[in-house]
């Protein structure tokens, strides 16, 4: 990946790496290989956040293990990381100060030197320093740490000083100390070979050298293009890769780089390109940096306004990531721009949601998760009412510290309906020396009585009533049910009795007792069982259903001979049903069709209306002045400037918003309407094409057109368009993972008087035994994820039976697929 720069193969090779270290379970030698993959390869294809997990399982390997290098390399790359995915600061600096004392626990002198750095720079954002660019202060001396680590050449920690010092020079406006230590950092490249900071490297030596690059001398500016073009060309094949990790950093440094070269209206769409996808993919801190760089565009262009919103939107980014240093550095230099009171009102919300979400976690940590979690795992994993019981009892007394426990559930009938009553379903009792599970048994016809001697009915009965838990540390001498016959009798000390509740609906009841010890149910234990109860109640009742349909199923060769007639009917409504279900997939593909013209016309016409204001506001102005005798020819030049870049703006965006409608109109009438006409298909498919253009983006997909630009077809527009959309978005479902970019391909050609139409991906592929179904109505991969199973039905029925032709599919898994369509050139009606 870094080396030769072959991701794909390099990401494939550590994929393989991860899958031979689970598959041999051999516990030497993980760490390595977990630093290696999270640290050197993830991040080249998938999200960045995706890294730490992979990391942090090193980390633990290695201190298994007693691999204390690899570990500590792992505990640094676990900050490293954090800090640049835009972890909160707050939380960010004690998660360091804890790794680098357990670093400093192994004796790993270089990895407890770079994350005291990293936290240095944490602490420097957090306002914790007197020079925020210098780090210098608690944690960290880069004066005293510098000469030694030039001595040990340890070059990638001399690469992380410098990037670090680049990185604060630059957000806190040193411009020529941030191009110094990016030309240092440059020097120790070699030391960083595949790590993220490579294009993070790339991505603020760019920010920095566009900075100056106006203040440069005549002889400078194409040398930093120059420079700047370089890093953007590996920006480019890092984006192609992984767009979540990089594109919006790429759209950024193109956004600066056309507000130098003056390029106004790109760098408008290219800002705004730029904080949508540092935003959508959880750049906290650089979705900040966008909204601050087009501020400062906006202020420049004399656009106020509009600078006053972003700066807004920065500020409170900023705040959000707990950069308080930089927030003030903001609010002292923009305070024309900054509300006092609204920034306030940000900060204490942000803080209040920070508070409540520490408190939550540390209640949590009273807890043993693991227990939890496995209980959870084996519950939901067991369908079969009578195993599920069984497996609910061993895993509840286990947890809870019982000697006995009993599971009451409410009585039902053969047709699984509740009769009002309760029965013990289930119970388990525990061997007083080994604490072994000796039996878990099914008791489903003895009813809570009053003459039940097995448990105290009172409480369960209590249960029911009041939906409440019933703890007791000793039954015998306090509570309210100290008077009650069998605890009188069976001198009990201990008894936990909890309801099991769905959303407030009380399936089953819990009652657990010992008899060796008071106070055996501790609040922890309580909780537990609190934690797993609503899992215990859905398992149940997901096992009633299942049991249910088990003897429905039983029964329906009878059902079936009784009600023919009815099934009859039934199977003409479903008929009637699928048509409706067709005519709604049809509309959806038109409610796609106005997403997409909402969408795209929104931005040409925002920025006109703002353009169009902003030159209300300056005509008025200009107007007062005038009339006033106070005009003056540098006011009357910059009214001009300002009036015609604004009617420009308007002029251009509304010709823009124009040519859109009349695509989508077109294309709207053709798919409400059953007429034929002649059209250029290659025009056509480019007008279709548009309104997907919002899905596209979010997908990170590229659709191409090629064919034969002179090739019209006489034939029903509306079905060509919805059989295009339709292939394009069952690509898009299916054949990519959520994560991955892909390649859309549209061909075609003339053959006599038959049109030969090809759609590619180059997706997933399809597997054979699927291949021969996927043109039947409902069959779908995608049942519980919102797939209906008609968009190829609607695609085959619209080609064959509305257009004359013939379809046909041909995939490969792990290639793509393609499908190909025969259309005849002018359909006859």
């Amino acid at each position: 990946c870094g080396v030769v720069q072959d991701i794909e193969l390099g990401y494939k090779f550590g994929k393989l790496a991860l899958s031979l270290t689970k598959r041999l379970n051999a516990k030497r030698g993980n760490a390595r290989a977990f630093e290696v993959l999270g640290a050197h390869v993830m991040h080249w294809k998938e999200h960045f956040r995706e890294t730490v997990p992979i990391v942090t399982e090193g980390y633990q390997s290695g201190v298994e293990t007693g691999e204390f290098e690899f570990a500590s390399f792992c505990a640094f790359f676990i900050c490293d990381h954090s800090y640049f995915i835009g972890h909160e600061l707050t939380d960010l600096e004690h998660k360091m100060a804890t790794y680098g004392n357990a670093i400093s626990q192994m004796r790993r002198e270089n990895p407890f030197n770079w994350v005291a750095m990293f936290r240095q720079a944490v602490l420097n954002l957090l306002g914790r320093s007197r020079n925020p660019s210098r780090l210098i202060g608690d944690a960290y001396n880069e004066e005293q740490w510098l000469p030694l680590a030039i001595k040990a050449n340890d070059r990638l920690g001399i690469h992380l000083l410098y990037l670090n010092k680049l990185i604060l020079c630059y957000l806190f406006g040193e411009k020529n100390q941030a191009i110094q230590n990016a030309v240092k950092a440059e020097q120790y490249l070699d030391g960083v070979t595949a790590m993220i900071v490579v294009p993070l490297f790339h991505f603020y030596d760019s920010l920095a050298h566009l900075g100056v690059l106006v203040e440069a001398s005549i002889a400078e500016p194409e040398a930093l293009l120059n420079r700047v073009n370089t890093n953007q060309e590996k920006m480019r094949q890092w984006a192609h890769h992984a767009p979540m990790n990089f594109l919006h950093k790429f759209h950024l440094v193109e956004a600066e780089k056309a507000r130098v070269l003056e390029q106004h209206w790109q760098a408008v769409e290219l800002y705004e390109q730029a904080i949508k996808g540092a935003k959508d993919n959880g750049f906290i801190q650089e979705e900040a940096l966008a909204y601050e760089l087009a501020a400062k565009f906006y202020l420049a262009c004399g656009m106020d306004k509009f600078a006053q919103t972003y700066m807004a939107e920065a500020h409170y980014a900023y705040t959000r990531w707990g950069a308080t240093a930089k927030v003030k550095d903001l609010e002292s230099k923009y305070p024309q721009l900054l509300s006092k009171s609204s920034s306030a009102t940000r900060l204490t919300d942000t803080r209040k949601t920070t508070t409540s979400t520490t408190t939550g976690s540390n209640s949590a940590e009273a807890l043993d998760l693991a227990s939890v979690m496995k209980a959870s795992q084996a519950i939901s994993g067991e369908i079969e009412l009578d195993k599920l019981l069984a497996s609910l009892m061993k895993i509840l007394i286990e947890n809870a510290g019982a000697q006995s426990g009993f599971l009451i559930l409410p009585s039902q009938s053969a047709s699984g309906s509740s009769q009002g009553n309760w029965v013990i379903q289930a119970s388990g009792t525990v061997d007083e020396e080994q604490m072994t599970i000796l039996q878990s048994i099914g008791i489903d016809s003895v009813e809570v009585s009053t003459h039940m001697p097995l448990l105290s009915t009172a409480i369960v009965h209590y249960v029911i009533r009041t939906k409440e838990n019933v703890v007791l540390n000793d039954a015998v001498h306090t509570g309210q049910f100290t008077q009650d016959s069998y605890i009188l009798t069976k001198k009990t000390k201990s008894i936990l009795c909890i309801p099991l509740l769905d959303q407030g609906q009380l399936n089953g009841i819990l009652y657990l007792e010992n008899n060796l010890t008071t106070d055996a149910f501790t609040p922890d234990r309580v909780e537990l069982l609190k934690l797993l109860s609503a899992q215990v109640a859905i398992s149940i009742e997901n096992a009633q259903l299942y049991t249910n349909l088990q003897r429905f199923n039983e029964n329906l060769e009878q059902l079936v001979q009784q009600r023919t007639a009815e099934l009859s009917q039934a199977l003409a409504d479903l008929k009637a049903t699928q048509n409706k279900l067709v005519e709604s997939e049809k509309m959806s593909a038109l409610g796609g069709l106005v997403a997409g013209v909402a969408h795209e016309i929104n931005t040409p016409v925002g920025i006109g209306i703002t353009a169009a204001s902003l030159l209300a506001e300056k005509t008025t102005e200009f107007f007062e002045a005038y009339k006033s005798g106070q005009m003056k020819r540098s006011q009357l030049e910059k009214f001009l400037d300002t009036a015609m870049q604004s009617s420009s703006m308007v002029l251009g965006n509304l010709n823009r918003a124009a040519d859109l409608i009349q695509s989508f109109k077109q294309v709207a009438v053709d798919q409400s309407t059953e007429e034929q006409r002649t059209f250029n298909l290659k025009q056509y498919l480019s007008e279709v094409v548009i309104p997907l253009r919002p899905k596209l983006r979010t997908t990170h997909h590229q659709v191409e057109i090629k064919g034969d630009e002179a090739i019209a077809l006489h034939t029903y527009p509306g079905a060509l368009s919805q059989i295009i959309t339709n292939l394009v978005m069952n690509s898009l479902t299916h054949a990519y993972s959520p994560e991955d970019s892909g390649h859309l391909i549209f061909d075609f050609k003339q053959e006599g008087e038959e049109i030969i139409f090809h759609f590619c991906d180059d997706g997933k592929g399809i597997p054979k035994e699927n291949l021969n179904k996927i043109f039947d109505p409902f069959f779908t991969t995608k049942r519980g994820q919102g797939g209906t199973g008609l968009g190829l039905h609607i695609v085959y029925n619209l080609v064959t039976q509305k257009l004359n032709g013939t379809i046909e599919c041909e995939s490969q898994v792990g290639v793509g697929t393609k499908f190909i369509i025969k259309l005849p050139s002018r359909v006859s009606r």
